[in-house]
């Protein structure tokens, strides 16, 4: 990271979340790995991977080499276990329950057919793709991130954090459960 690296943490959600090194970015290995790879990290950047041991080395450089990304670094040998081990510092990323949003800020970072399609009233939306270019616009404060299902809004998050922001959440679910949660109705524009 020193040198110019991304570290990229493959891990679902819910691993992520709970501990994850400092800085990293999240894309969850799922078929659509190498689509948000190609949006969060420049392809000049160097990669070091962070996985489950339950999570194929190859299918990563399979995803990651199919949208130009050959500098794959390494990994990070057993993972953020092994980081803790050697005395370096982890962070988190709480994920949170639609019954816990309360008046905290949302920020969506779905694409813009999804938003307009059914969105939460009031939220922010960014795409995520612009997000980085963005983030100096947020408010300070609270913000709970969210998209369809946690992965993106995880991915969005890690961004936030590396941008320096400490006071963000993932919301579990989607706009839906969210409504189903609170049983609120969801705004569509038109």
């Amino acid at each position: 990271m020193a040198s110019g690296a991304a570290v990229v943490d493959v891990w679902p959600v819910s691993d992520f979340g709970v501990g994850h090194v400092p800085g990293s970015v999240s894309i969850p290995l799922r078929p659509v790995f190498a689509t948000w790879l190609g949006w969060l990290v420049d392809a000049d950047t160097p990669i070091v991977v962070v996985r489950n041991a339950d999570q194929d080395p190859a299918e990563i450089l399979w995803q990651a080499r199919k949208v130009g990304y050959d500098q794959i670094a390494g990994e990070l040998h057993g993972g953020v276990d092994s980081w803790r081990a050697a005395g370096e510092p982890a962070t988190s990323i709480p994920v949170i329950s639609p019954c816990d949003v309360g008046s905290t800020a949302v920020l969506d970072i779905r694409q813009d057919n999804e938003f307009d399609a059914a969105h939460v009233p009031g939220v922010r939306h960014i795409e995520l793709g612009a997000l980085s270019a963005k983030a100096s616009e947020l408010p300070a404060g609270p913000t709970v991130v969210m998209c369809g299902h946690s992965e993106r809004a995880m991915g969005a998050a890690s961004l936030l954090a590396r941008a320096g922001r400490r006071d963000i959440s993932v919301l579990d679910g989607g706009p839906q459960d969210w409504a189903d949660a609170t049983g609120e109705s969801l705004e569509v524009e038109v």
